[in-house]
């Protein structure tokens, strides 16, 4: 009888040895967790298969559960042939199209920006010779902004197809731990290699890929799309195609795009959103804020994590997409400004750890206008490229300075890409921002004063949180303003992060495939 054990390990033994109390020798690894309230320890559920008799005993006990499997995704095969053009190769577009492809349906994914081997060595360039390319860079091209990033797969989406891809991007060369981690992450080095192999395996099944490709036009005809019109970037040349259904999935950058909608008449709408900026830390100063003085130090513990909340009247501050052991990079993807984001390679060992630090927005702020929001948002982007100097370089100012309004002389040392330069944070920011930000980081320094040592150091801009903007869809994932064409993913204001992403479009493919059955 197949079983799950959970099984808590101190730093000083081992999972077998623990599980040799059980009696247990076979086994299978569930999920992993660190329990760091106290003496961290690992916390393991394993699977495991029992003789009836003992794995009741077991039950009765409250030792063990009996196992529930994941349920699998059924695809049916669909007999029509019907084309589906795929706008976006980030996760919501390239699972969508995964699993359209599997049912059989005509798949042509088109894409803004370039390969991911041909986009790594554009972004490299930016970083060292400050040369932009505005369709291939940190936000577009295959595998979406989160190529970039830490490819973080922690979500707070319930729906169990999140195992689905996981299982997936596994099979793509992903790390195996990423099944059960309860942080999982793959790391921008290994998820440059996992894009490039799901894109062979779409192949595979039929797809077609057309990289370098704009779309700049959606013709309707009452409540659907009849074509749209696509640019070929390498050749300057543009050309109308019909497809019979259509899946955008823009990332929350894909401005221009935003524009086009709204000139061919798809209903739009403002959504919450945040900005703010990133914090760099030494990773050892929040080892030892999360281990503790006597453990931080221990080879067991993997690079800390954490996650701080400020709840005020209005506008709470949170942090966001933490990524230890990273850098803060320029993230641009238009000339003439500065974005940031943060990015880790699987080992997360450059020494230092940066997140994120936003607060809320709201649509109210901005009249219920999304474009308010895109030209608040573009305002800070300019005027951060500006203070920093004018050649990308990324304004920076100590946390300490920051809440004082002083300048900084005395920068963090490392953990960003590919530069900083002091400036007055305090005052590019409006004070809607700002003030709660100080406000934050005082309260977090009364509760655990190591968050906010001398050299902990702001870089700004981050205005990239998420999308202002949502493409308004019907429950069955349709746009309201056209019947056969489906909005996914964040960039369409219905997800955050890659694993909602790709769950986002793989419901949007299955509901279109229920439609076709």
């Amino acid at each position: 009888m197949k079983v799950e054990i959970e099984v808590k390990v101190p730093l000083e033994s081992t999972l077998e040895e623990e599980l040799k109390k059980f009696g247990v020798e076979k086994y299978k690894i569930l999920r992993e967790s660190i329990d760091a309230r106290k003496k961290p320890i690992f916390v393991y559920k394993i699977l495991t298969d029992l003789p009836e008799e003992r794995a009741k005993e077991f039950i009765g006990k409250g030792i063990a559960r009996e196992h529930r499997p994941v349920p699998e995704i059924h695809i049916q095969k669909i007999g029509k042939k019907k084309r589906v053009l795929v706008v976006g190769t980030g996760p919501a577009g390239i699972f969508s199209a995964f699993v359209l492809a599997q049912a059989g349906l005509d798949v042509v994914v088109v894409e803004r920006g370039k390969p991911v081997e041909e986009r790594v060595k554009d972004v490299a360039r930016f970083w060292k010779e400050r040369r932009l390319n505005e369709n291939s860079n940190v936000q577009f091209g295959e595998g979406g902004a989160g190529t970039f990033s830490d490819g973080k797969l922690t979500t707070r989406v319930k729906d169990r197809k999140k195992y689905f891809v996981f299982k997936t991007l596994v099979e793509c060369g992903a790390p195996p731990e990423i099944m059960y981690k309860s942080k999982p992450h793959v790391g921008t080095d290994k998820l440059r290699v996992v894009i490039a192999n799901f894109r062979e395996r779409l192949k595979k099944l039929g797809v077609e890929f057309r990289f370098s490709t704009l779309l700049t036009e959606l013709s309707r005809d009452g409540n659907r799309i009849v074509s749209v019109k696509l640019k070929d970037l390498k050749e300057s040349r543009e050309y109308l195609e019909e497809f019979d259904f259509y899946f955008l999935a823009p990332g929350n950058s894909a401005r221009d795009t935003f524009e086009m909608l709204k000139r061919a008449g798809v209903e739009l709408s403002a959504k919450p959103f945040a900005v703010g900026l990133r914090v760099i830390h030494r990773q050892k100063t929040i080892n030892r804020i999360q281990y503790g003085r006597k453990w931080f130090k221990n080879p067991k513990l993997p690079p800390a994590e954490y996650l701080f909340t400020y709840k005020r009247k209005k506008r709470n501050v949170y942090t966001f997409c933490m990524c230890p052991g990273g850098y803060v990079i320029c993230a641009s993807s238009e000339k003439n400004t500065v974005v940031t984001n943060g990015m880790s390679n699987h080992a997360r060992d450059s020494g230092y750890a940066n997140s994120a630090v936003v607060v809320q927005l709201f649509p109210e702020d901005f009249g219920n206008d999304p474009f308010e929001a895109i030209d608040f948002q573009r305002s800070l982007e300019r005027a951060a490229f500006v203070v920093g100097g004018g050649n990308y370089s990324m304004p920076a100012q100590t946390v300490w300075d920051f809440i004082n309004g002083e300048s900084s002389s005395d920068l963090i040392e490392g953990g960003y890409i590919p530069e900083i330069r002091s400036a007055r944070l305090d005052r590019l920011l409006p004070s809607e921002i700002s003030q709660p930000l100080k406000e934050a980081f005082l309260h977090w320094y009364e509760r655990v004063s190591f968050f906010v040592p001398s050299n902990a150091t702001l870089v700004g801009v981050e205005t990239r949180t998420s999308s202002p903007v949502r493409i308004v869809r019907n429950e069955d994932f349709t746009s309201v303003s056209a019947e056969n064409l489906y909005p996914v993913g964040e960039g369409a204001g219905y997800a955050g992060g890659i694993t909602s992403s790709a769950v986002d479009g793989i419901n949007g493919a299955l509901s279109l495939l229920e439609r076709l059955t």
